[in-house]
């Protein structure tokens, strides 16, 4: 094999002092491209507290440094959507006022003969309400009718309405008030529970509210009931000319349901915030019923 030619020592001592000369001549290496030069400190001059006005007392946000860039978002990062506005309170509508706890009694006259009908309406300290109907003809009870539920500036929030036979409940209609929903014992039907929705008792007291905080003459109510097989209806109520079986009050017919309806009316007492003084259910003579305020033991 030939032997490789070698640079003599002097060559190599050339070469390196070459070399050394260059970089002195270059200076430091260029920074590398994925590196940051440190950002500056910034001064800032604050005045005196004793002498800054007292709309800027509270602290400043800090400022960035002058060479610090806004962060750019990631591509895959997902934007949070703005929060939701918080609802506002309904200051609208009326702040209804409900009766005080009583008993009121009635002469009933039901299917051409006479009874009699005990109204018991009982509010509670905690918010809770009891309103039952009960009615006699004779020795005969008829069919109670129950509601019980909340009280609030709205007026009544029922949760559960029966109809009793013997002291138990034959037939119900439960308000789910967390999940604003009606549901039936005699029937599969569902609904979405309407704002002030009530059932076939409490409509009375619900409807003397009303209108005793809007007692506008010749105007219109309206309240959603919902009755014992399912159905759910918004009745409007529109006020009469007042006649002589009037004496004072205020008498209100519902509108027409349809062509067999059989019509209610009643007779509303100011003296007595408006609580039905009279009430009629279609023909009393027939199947309907009509009740007349006998007493009230408050």
């Amino acid at each position: 094999m030939r032997a490789r030619p070698t640079l003599p020592r002097a060559a190599w001592l050339m070469l390196a002092a070459s070399v050394l000369a260059h970089v002195a001549l270059l200076g430091d290496p260029p920074e590398r491209p994925d590196r940051q030069a440190p950002a500056r400190a910034v001064s800032i001059a604050l005045l005196p507290p004793a002498v800054l006005p007292i709309a800027r007392l509270e602290p400043a946000a800090p400022v960035p440094p002058a060479t610090a860039r806004p962060a750019r978002p990631s591509p895959l990062a997902r934007a949070e959507p703005p929060p939701a506005p918080t609802p506002l309170a309904d200051t609208h509508g009326p702040l209804l006022q409900l009766a005080g706890p009583a008993s009121w009694r009635y002469r009933l006259r039901q299917g051409g003969q006479d009874g009699e009908a005990l109204l018991d309406w009982r509010p509670e300290a905690d918010g809770r309400y009891s309103l039952r109907l009960t009615r006699r003809i004779g020795e005969r009870a008829l069919p109670a009718l129950e509601s019980l539920g909340r009280t609030g500036t709205a007026g009544l929030a029922p949760e559960r309405f029966a109809l009793q036979r013997g002291g138990r409940d034959r037939q119900a209609v439960n308000f789910d008030l967390d999940d604003q929903r009606i549901s039936f014992s005699a029937s599969t039907a569902h609904h979405e529970m309407p704002a002030g929705a009530q059932d076939r008792l409490s409509w009375w007291l619900q409807l003397a509210a009303l209108v005793q905080a809007a007692p506008t003459p010749g105007g219109r109510w309206r309240v959603w009931v919902a009755g014992l097989r399912g159905e759910l209806r918004e009745w409007v109520f529109e006020a009469q000319d007042s006649g002589p079986e009037a004496a004072g009050l205020l008498h209100l017919r519902r509108l027409r349901l349809g062509e067999h309806d059989p019509g209610i009316e009643l007779w509303l007492d100011p003296a007595r915030g408006y609580w039905p003084a009279r009430l009629r259910q279609g023909d009393p003579e027939m199947r309907g019923y009509e009740i007349v305020l006998a007493d009230v033991n408050s």
